[in-house]
């Protein structure tokens, strides 16, 4: 009997010695798994604030894209106004001068706008014209339209083909938007 006791007293030092190095484990272990999921957790906060940034950075970019898409639908129409202003003057501006192209302002003559400038006074030819987008797919294809008028016509007064009272997206409206544009060159 001294034998089971003593069997059982062993026994139990063991299980007890085993009961408190797996709770050491235990305790270890949730350590462990605490430190992971702090590290974790501050790794998803980063990951989601370098992904918010680049959203945020990437919006800011189509923005500015958009900003200059509509520049420079403008600055192709005002090259296209500076060529029909060209070829509506036959004989071009006098001297070593450049000539210049203004949008036309409703109700106002291009021969007395041009009079406005401080250099460029000479009105030559009033313009009107519109393009459309895209690449033109055949040889009979219109691409776009135009008017030409003298100094003292062109007295439409659609909204519409006022560049500087139209907004700035309207240039990327498809429509039969006429801008107005007055070729004045030096005396």
């Amino acid at each position: 009997m001294k034998l089971i006791v003593l069997f059982a007293c062993v026994s139990l030092a063991l299980a007890g010695s085993k009961l408190k190095k797996l709770k050491n484990e235990m305790a270890d272990l949730e350590d462990k798994f605490a430190t992971v999921m702090n590290d974790t957790s501050s790794s998803l906060e980063e990951l989601q604030a370098d992904v918010d940034g680049l959203l945020t950075a990437f919006k800011e970019y189509k923005e500015a894209q958009a900003q200059k898409d509509i520049n420079n639908q403008w600055q192709a129409l005002h090259m296209a106004a500076a060529a029909a202003c060209r070829g509506s003057t036959p004989q071009g501006g006098k001297g070593p001068w450049s000539n210049s192209v203004i949008p036309k302002e409703n109700g106002v003559k291009c021969i007395d706008q041009c009079k406005r400038n401080t250099d460029r006074t000479v009105c030559k030819a009033e313009v009107s014209l519109t393009g459309y987008p895209g690449k033109a797919t055949s040889y009979t294809q219109k691409v776009g339209h135009f008017y030409n008028y003298e100094c003292d016509g062109g007295w439409n007064e659609d909204i519409n083909h006022n560049e500087v009272a139209a907004e700035e997206e309207a240039i990327q409206v498809i429509a039969t938007a006429y801008y107005r544009f007055c070729c004045c060159a030096k005396p």
